[in-house]
This record gives structure tokens, C-alpha cells and sequence, in this order.
């Protein structure tokens, strides 16, 4: 009903909610519930808006602000590997699609975390890496996703 339309239209702070990944769950069902696909069919597909930028959202659609990247850095929707301790992911677009089976070589998948104590794995995405980084240096460096780094 309408609490999903005023779902779509708000920007959720992740790191501000008591439970987010049932807010994430919540956005699955009722995307699938939506379009009559079951669970197992959906996949999250997640795009990182720079700050000049303004996504756009569909019904499939829901937008997070206030994520942290540690040890990289993202621009144009793409990873690269950086000193930077933490960087501001401007606004993330998260969107459930049915999923493909195709296995794209530049992309990374990334744990988000509750906050810096990684203790509380939220979800896993996956992302685009730049042209030239090697996904393994992103999993040695430990790049991940911070959801709120206001209860470290």
C-alpha cells in the first residue's frame, strides 16, 4: 500500500536505524510482492551516486545515504583503491532486480557493515571496479562498506 510509496520516496540513513537489515529484507519482499517474483529471483543491484548527480528511482528502487567507504574510494560508480580511511558515499541506490546470470569479471562484492567494529555484517553488494585495480587488492586491503560510524 502507501507505506511503500513513502518508502521510495524517502532517503533512508542506514546507520540510523535499530534494524537495517530488516529494512533491506523489507524492500526485497516488497519489491517481489510488487511484481509477483519470488525472493530467490531478486538480486541487489546498487549504484553510488557522486555528489554532482541525482539517480533516478524506480518502483524497484530505494535510496541510503550516510555509507562509508573504507579503503577506497568511488567515482562514477566505480571502486578504486584508496589511502583514505574513510570516505562518503553521497547517495547509494539500491534496486532489486531479477538476477542475471552473468558473471562480469570487473565487479567486486563488498560486505556492509554495521559500523567500523565489523562485527555485524549487514548484506554484501556488489560493485564496479575501475579499469586496471585487481579484485584481490580489495579484499586484501579489507574494503568494505560502513553503515554509521556515530556508534563506534
Amino acid at each position: 500500500g502507501s507505506g511503500a510509496a513513502v518508502l521510495k520516496t524517502t532517503t533512508v540513513w542506514m546507520g540510523g536505524l535499530f534494524n537495517p537489515e530488516a529494512f533491506v529484507t523489507a524492500t526485497r519482499q516488497c519489491v517481489a510482492q510488487a511484481n509477483s517474483w519470488s525472493l530467490e529471483e531478486l538480486q541487489l543491484d546498487v549504484t553510488v551516486a557522486d555528489e554532482s548527480e541525482q539517480p533516478s528511482f524506480d518502483d524497484c528502487s530505494f535510496a541510503v545515504e550516510g555509507l562509508k567507504l573504507s579503503g577506497a574510494v568511488c567515482r562514477s560508480n566505480q571502486l578504486s583503491i584508496s589511502s583514505e580511511i574513510l570516505t562518503n558515499l553521497h547517495l547509494t541506490r539500491l534496486r532489486w532486480i531479477k538476477s542475471q546470470e552473468v558473471e562480469e569479471a570487473s565487479r567486486i562484492q563488498l560486505p556492509v557493515y554495521l559500523n567500523s567494529a565489523r562485527e555485524d555484517l549487514l548484506f554484501v553488494v556488489d560493485l564496479p571496479i575501475n579499469q586496471g585495480e585487481k579484485a584481490h587488492e580489495f579484499k586484501e586491503r579489507g574494503v568494505a562498506i560502513i553503515a554509521s560510524t556515530a556508534l563506534n
